[in-house]
């Protein structure tokens, strides 16, 4: 698919889409390089993959599609994903192509893949796929060190407060190839993982830079009133971009609508680990991270309980580790709450790994972890038998799912000790 073939981002998207679909139908898709971003689904992960994309297609004419790894029916769950697509006139219905498109009984039709906000390419696209090779990666989680020899680009830079950040920064010597409508999809999402640039949190150098570059690009999308003073001033204290960063995290928090399985499911990482065992087994262990405390969630939706259990059956979990992140609804000084975070895991069928984690993650410095018990939740432990819980008020609310992570995978792989947390 030659790049002077389409001329908006819709019109790529659609038709990247359909000749994918095409060529997988006929057998010939692993002439394609297949963009994604890791499974959570967060806008970081599907705008960076759909910059990326565009990039292969734009700058090396490369035949690219930006891949979802979110099924269709579970892309209405972030509703501040939705105002970003209608923001740039992209129906995620029509123009994303989701994992659950694509035909793949027994080996993933493609061999080539880009990576973007992940780093390590998920099992189930290189299981029976001899010729799988990552041809590049841009991210910024922990560096697993995979990918040396075969990817080019491969960016890695930790810390950096979003992936879409690094892909923008890309596009500085090809200015030509970026779009208002990508850059405000960008925009959007920088400003939803930085906390709208705000001095002293979570923006880096790269993220500042990527939206200098980007915001006179968005503001030309002059029928949006929320970015049309973006290119006023500088993106951290212009009215514009704030009004906007505001809207995404209303949206980003409003999950009163949504039920157990949906919570557990909207932002969920999963990750094969092998546990320092004998004889050595592979198990997987997930992580979701939920926009609502404890207190609030428990006591009001009684299904908590089978819900959990059903979600970790059907997907062979032997860990679940819950990662909520929210406001006290008492306000403070700053006219707002105060940002809370907790810590719940599951553990089934496995208790001599349950003490071994539930102990570690007591003593861990950095996570700064204080047990609560049920009870102070308004609910009393209602999981059934096989099934081992603990739970914590997380004191270090700085500590993202992207500290916690490495940190789960160290200790049930054994690398990780009570000594050295």
């Amino acid at each position: 698919m030659a790049s002077q073939q389409t001329s908006s981002l819709v019109e790529f998207l659609r038709q990247s889409k359909a000749a994918y679909l095409d060529a997988v139908k006929s057998g010939n898709a692993r002439d394609w390089t297949v963009v994604m971003g890791n499974e959570a689904g967060d806008l970081d992960s599907i705008a960076s993959a759909i910059a990326f994309a565009w990039y292969m297609s734009k700058v090396n004419d490369a035949a690219a599609v930006p891949l979802t790894q979110t099924p269709r029916a579970d892309l209405h769950l972030r509703a501040e994903n939705l105002h970003a697509f209608e923001l740039v006139k992209l129906n995620p219905d029509t123009d994303i192509l989701c994992i659950d498109d694509v035909p793949a009984p027994d080996a993933f039709p493609s061999s080539k893949f880009a990576l973007v906000d992940h780093n390590r390419l998920h099992p189930r696209f290189s299981r029976d796929n001899p010729e799988c090779r990552v041809v590049a990666v841009v991210d910024h989680h922990e560096d697993e060190g995979l990918y040396k020899e075969t990817a080019d680009p491969r960016i890695v830079v930790v810390p950096t407060g979003s992936c879409s950040s690094l892909v923008a920064c890309l596009f500085e010597e090809h200015r030509d190839h970026m779009t208002p409508e990508l850059a405000a999809l960008l925009l959007c999402s920088i400003l939803i993982d930085t906390g709208g640039l705000k001095p002293g949190g979570k923006a880096e150098e790269a993220d500042r830079r990527a939206a200098s570059f980007l915001a006179p690009i968005a503001s030309s999308l002059q029928e949006r009133a929320a970015i049309t003073s973006l290119a006023q001033s500088s993106p951290e204290n212009d009215p514009g971009l704030q009004t906007l960063h505001t809207t995404l995290q209303e949206k980003k928090a409003s999950v009163a609508h949504l039920n157990t399985l949906d919570l557990l499911r909207r932002d969920y990482k999963e990750y094969a680990l092998t546990p320092a065992t004998t004889p050595p087994r592979e198990i997987l262990v997930g992580l979701s991270s939920v926009p609502i405390g404890f207190k609030s969630w428990l006591p009001r939706h009684h299904d908590f309980w089978s819900h959990t259990e059903r979600f970790m059956t059907e997907r062979g979990l032997i860990v679940l580790g819950i990662l909520t992140s929210f406001r006290s609804e008492k306000i403070g000084k700053s006219g707002r709450g105060k940002h809370r975070r907790e810590q719940m895991y599951v553990v089934r069928g496995d208790e001599d790994l349950a003490k071994a984690l539930f102990d570690a993650l007591d003593e861990c410095e950095e996570l700064q972890l204080k047990r609560k018990t049920f009870p102070d939740f308004g609910v009393h432990k209602g999981f059934g038998p096989g099934f081992r819980t603990r739970i914590w008020k997380q004191k270090n609310v700085d500590a993202t799912r992207k500290t916690t992570a490495p940190i789960v995978k160290a200790i049930i792989e054994g690398r990780r000790s009570t000594a050295n947390l």
